[in-house]
């Protein structure tokens, strides 16, 4: 018995941590929702794109946003930040 409650447990320590708890979605997908705010994020460097959208997302978070689509992804010009643009959603299905 105590090798599975083991087993188990370290089953658990290895599960992969959520980045978010929004669904990333297309316009089509959240036509049913609603639509209540724009969110942006910036980062720097090599994983620029990424880190703004994770960004992006936490503020969907705060917001209780269900949902996030995607608008923009901008590279700034002699720069080397990133900024995304999208609007969150609140979808009760």
């Amino acid at each position: 018995m105590l090798v599975v409650i083991e087993l188990f447990a370290g089953c658990a320590a290895n599960e992969p941590e959520l980045d978010s708890r929004i669904n990333e979605a297309y316009d089509f997908e959240v036509a049913h929702c609603d639509s209540f705010a724009m969110v942006t994020g910036v980062a720097r460097g090599k994983y620029g794109v990424k880190e703004a959208k994770i960004s992006a997302k936490h503020q969907g978070e705060a917001l209780l946003s269900t949902h996030i689509v995607w608008l923009h992804v901008d590279h700034l010009e002699d720069s080397d930040q990133t900024r995304v643009l999208a609007v969150v959603y609140k979808c009760l299905i």
